[in-house]
């Protein structure tokens, strides 16, 4: 006698119950698997951020530290320049006088020394030794070749540099009047221009230190160690 399959009622119910249960666990997956790579992308946008951070960081360190060494080294080229002017400057104020003193006093006699060469200029000539200070400008050539320029404050930079064009000024000056004192042909006319060198000279070093006591003071600003 064939056998005669009972289907199972059961596995008729549980047929149908399976299908929307796998239809509902496939959206579960994809939804976990959406979460999942979002979750990556955020840890690695995470670690690029505080790396480039991190990086910033200690690029702005690295400044900071280039800036204050910099700022050390002009403080101390500034207490070495002022020191320098502050040698000669009152050595200069005395030796104008003495040379106005002198042109004022023997006028008529260098001026007949002028139309005749061979009648002699009066004696003692005063001391005209034109020492000039010497200053330098090796903390701001070095800043320049480092850039560290650029972390420091802007109108302290401007006033350094200003600083630094008067000291060029000043040293030209002194250029000039020491090639003068290898050609001179005649005393009368070099005791003149010593003279205004001297003028000039003194009206420069007093602008200087008036621009090196307000530097300095900024650099003590800076600097926060006083």
């Amino acid at each position: 006698m064939p056998d005669i399959h009972v289907p199972h009622l059961d596995e008729e119910q549980d047929e149908p119950a399976s299908a929307p249960a796998a239809a509902a666990a496939k959206p579960r997956r994809k939804w976990n698997s959406v979460l999942k790579i979002g979750m990556e992308v955020a840890l690695i946008t995470t670690g690029v951020f505080l790396g480039l951070a991190g990086e910033q960081w200690r690029e702005n360190a690295h400044h900071r530290e280039l800036a204050h060494a910099s700022l050390l080294r002009f403080r101390a080229e500034f207490q070495a320049n002022r020191a320098e002017v502050l040698r000669v400057t009152g050595q200069h104020v005395t030796e104008l006088k003495d040379l106005q003193a002198y042109l004022n006093t023997h006028s008529n006699a260098l001026t007949a020394h002028l139309l005749d060469p061979r009648k002699p200029i009066p004696t003692p000539v005063p001391d005209n030794v034109t020492d000039s200070a010497g200053v330098d400008y090796a903390a701001w050539d070095f800043a320049l070749a480092t850039q560290s320029l650029a972390y420091i404050d802007p109108e302290l930079v401007q006033a350094m540099s200003s600083a630094y064009r008067l000291q060029d000024i000043y040293q030209e000056a002194h250029r000039a009047i020491q090639q003068t004192s290898y050609s001179f042909t005649d005393p009368a006319f070099y005791i003149r221009g010593v003279t205004y060198y001297f003028d000039d000279a003194v009206v420069y070093e007093g602008l200087l230190l008036k621009r090196y006591e307000d530097i300095l003071a900024r650099l003590d600003r800076e600097i926060g160690d006083k």
